[in-house]
């Protein structure tokens, strides 16, 4: 059996160090000047069963929790551009609400040219804030609808799209003097759709927001 023994050894640069040495891994060579040679034989590379199966406990683990971690930070990147997707259109739906409540002249009659004028504002805001698309030609609203009861009219009419009819009781009754804009985009367009291979596909998913402001003119 090997004994284990301190000695203070004097290195190549000078330095003292106090370590253990072992009789099995370790022969001593002495050299001029005092200095001690250290040779490292092969008796410190016997294999570790217990290593070994700690190392393959390691790779197993990695390997069965690996794809839950990708489909955790999938989930967290959709959600999170489909957050800041939501809000930028609900800006884009006050937006439209602003312009149409300062439309000289809105009336039954110039309802569709005005919503068109609203689609083309809000379009142009969604592109500045970062979401043309290629595909889509770079027109990214899936829809505008104007309503509003200026005049003694009840105007509601929709473009470039579909979005939502203001039906009661999903939509409470438009006040007298008032306008009411909902903008429509599709999820697809503010996020990647990262989720569709695990089973949650955002193809056919809308976001519709609406903002309803008085008539200024």
């Amino acid at each position: 059996m090997s004994i284990a023994k301190t000695k203070r050894i004097k290195l190549f640069c000078g330095i003292n160090v106090r370590g253990v040495l072992t009789n099995d891994h370790v022969s001593r060579k002495r050299k001029g000047l005092g200095t001690t040679v250290l040779t490292f034989n092969d008796a410190h590379k016997r294999p570790n069963p217990a290593h070994k199966q700690r190392t393959a406990i390691v790779t197993l683990e990695t390997i069965v929790w690996l794809p839950v971690l990708a489909i955790l930070l999938a989930a967290v990147i959709e959600m999170g551009l489909i957050m800041t997707g939501t809000m930028h259109v609900a800006a884009a739906s006050r937006l439209g609400a602003k312009l149409a409540a300062e439309t000289m002249g809105l009336s039954p009659a110039t309802t569709i040219g005005t919503a068109n004028d609203i689609k083309m504002s809000v379009d142009e805001y969604l592109q500045n804030a970062g979401y043309e698309t290629i595909s889509n030609g770079g027109v990214i609203s899936a829809g505008v609808r104007l309503q509003h009861s200026v005049l003694g009219g009840d105007s509601d009419v929709s473009a470039g799209g579909t979005c939502p009819e203001f039906v009661p009781p999903d939509f409470p009754a438009l006040p007298s003097g008032a306008v009411r804009v909902g903008v429509c985009v599709n999820v697809t367009e503010v996020s990647p759709n990262l989720l569709r291979t695990f089973g949650f596909d955002t193809t056919n998913v809308t976001i519709e927001m609406f903002t309803t402001y008085p008539y200024e003119l």
